[in-house]
């Protein structure tokens, strides 16, 4: 069984879409443009980190080990 990658980050693209408007309209019925991106950016990002996981950067992995 192989998972689907394209349809699961279109879901957690859609889902941060709508969360991301929803935030950033929780406190104001106007939000700026900027608001609205930097909502969606952050829930989009959230929607990503829940489904994957990312393991820490390689290259800082790396010079880590060579000052041990």
């Amino acid at each position: 069984m192989k998972p689907n990658y394209y349809r699961i980050i279109m879901d957690c693209v859609e889902a941060g879409c709508r969360s991301g408007v929803n935030r950033a309209r929780k406190h104001t019925d106007e939000p700026t443009y900027e608001d609205i991106e930097i909502h969606i950016e952050n829930a989009i990002r959230m929607e990503i980190m829940e489904k994957f996981y990312f393991p820490e950067d390689i290259n800082q992995n790396e010079t880590n080990n060579t000052e041990l």
